[in-house]
């Protein structure tokens, strides 16, 4: 996974990694997501300028319920004249979350972990320029209710 751990490391032990929201610590259930915003697309506020999140299942929970829902497709094509988020924008046609059109801006976002059964342990999503804020509006709520 590209996304950076929310603790580094030192020397060449590791340190564990911790919940994006609630800053416990993690162990193997945990849900990772990693977003690629397309050229005019941006990151929504609640997600990490690497783009990475790691939940714990509790912090995770509603995020599991609302990717459920989404419609999944195909890995981006990417390469040298052509970046992840940009691949995103080439594969989808519809948003995984409305399912309109994606013309404008597209937010790629890679599930590589899951929490239970509900979700596949790697999928591709990718969000219309208008569910893009909704998103990071439904993570900052879900932040929001950790820090409660």
């Amino acid at each position: 996974m590209s996304s950076e751990p929310s603790q580094g490391s030192t020397g060449d032990v590791s340190a564990p990694l911790s919940c994006t929201f609630c800053d416990c610590r993690l162990t193997e259930q945990l849900l990772a997501l990693q977003s690629y915003p397309g050229a005019e697309a941006t990151l929504p506020t609640a997600i990490p300028d690497h783009g990475g999140l790691t939940l714990c299942p509790d912090c995770a929970s509603e995020v599991v319920e609302l990717i459920t829902s989404w419609h999944r497709h195909g890995q981006p094509p990417v390469g040298d004249d052509r970046s992840i988020g940009e691949g995103y924008r080439a594969i989808a046609s519809t948003c995984s979350f409305c399912t309109n059109s994606c013309d404008d801006a597209v937010l790629g976002v890679e599930l590589y972990r899951r929490i239970g059964d509900e979700l596949p342990a790697y999928a591709n999503y990718t969000l219309c320029e208008n569910c893009q804020p909704v998103f990071g509006e439904f993570l900052e709520n879900v932040r929001g209710q950790t820090e409660n």
